[in-house]
Formats: C-alpha cells, structure tokens, sequence
C-alpha cells in the first residue's frame, strides 16, 4: 500500500489534534485571545465570534507543531480583528459600533464622560485601520499586555528587533493620531 504526501500530512495534523486536548487549550488561551479580539473590535459579541473562528480554524487546522501555538493563535486572531474592522469600515457603520460599544460598556455616571471615551475608542480603532498591520498588531498586542516574547512568537519576527519594531509601530501610532486631532 502507497501512501501519498498529503495523506501523510492530513494523518500528522489528525494525530496533532487529537493528541492534544483541544477542551485545555481553548480553555486556557479563550481569555486571552477574546481580549485581543475585543481590544480590536470594540463589541463583545464580534469579539467572541472572532474569538470562536479563532479555535475553530485551530480545530480544523491546527498547525503542524505545538511549540508555537500560542503564537499562531494571536495571528489568526489579530487578523481576523483586523479584517473585521476593514470589513466595518467599508460598509459605512463604524461609527454606529462605537455607539453600541459605548452604550454597553457604560461605567460612568457622567455622560459626557462617556461620551469623549468613546469618541477616543473610536479615533483609536480609526488610527489602527490607517497603520501598517504588522504596525497595528504590535502596539495591540502590546498593549493587551503581551511580552516581548510573545509578541515575536505571534508575528514569527526575532525576539531581538521587537523593542525596536515596537518602538516604530508606536511612534507611527502617536503621529496618525496626532494627525488626526489637527496637531
């Protein structure tokens, strides 16, 4: 009996998932990635299903090794969030997701307060969009509190050009964003 390559890669990656335990790693990295994704997006229930087709590409594809799983999830993820807000802003409604957004995530008994926080959630979401994407990715994933290990594993880039890729992505950042307010 001859076994072709690609019956051999479709058995490697059948045997991947179910070697692992699919239930353990969604349930320890679900916070994780959910978090990016609403960091992203701005509304809980894009969030979740972006974070859902997140662990569904996982199970249906897993990657070929588990030593940078953790790495590939934040890229599928981040992509995904990515996409969606291109997607958003082409069909017009962005800035009716930020009022939706706003209205559920209302903390605050002032409303003016909440007014200006989601007019900033919103010009933020909007710089991201103009950025570079590996750009946009970094100053996300950075600040949804990720090291700088983690961020080269997520964006397959050496550990040692992070800080200064980091360091770029940021300023790029503060600079759309100063454009954007007229400075």
């Amino acid at each position: 009996m001859t076994v072709t390559s690609n019956e051999v890669d479709l058995g490697s990656k059948r045997a991947i998932a179910e070697s692992t335990n699919f239930e353990e790693i969604f349930l320890e990295n679900w916070p994780k990635i959910y978090g990016v994704l609403f960091r992203i997006v701005g509304e809980r229930a894009e969030a979740e299903d972006l974070a859902l087709e997140t662990f569904w590409r996982l199970y249906q594809n897993p990657p070929s090794s588990r030593d940078n799983l953790n790495g590939w999830l934040y890229r599928v993820a981040v992509n995904l969030g990515f996409n969606a807000i291109r997607a958003k802003k082409r069909r017009g409604r962005y800035e009716e997701v930020s009022g939706v957004l706003a209205l559920e995530t209302t903390t605050s008994e002032e409303p003016e307060d909440e007014v200006v926080r989601a007019e900033r959630r919103g010009e933020v979401q909007e710089v991201l969009a103009q950025m570079k994407p590996r750009s946009a990715q970094l100053v996300v994933l950075r600040y949804s509190g990720l090291s700088y290990t983690e961020l080269a594993a997520a964006l397959k880039v050496n550990p040692s050009s992070v800080g200064k890729m980091l360091a770029r992505a940021v300023e790029e950042f503060e600079q759309k964003y100063r454009q954007l307010q007229g400075e």
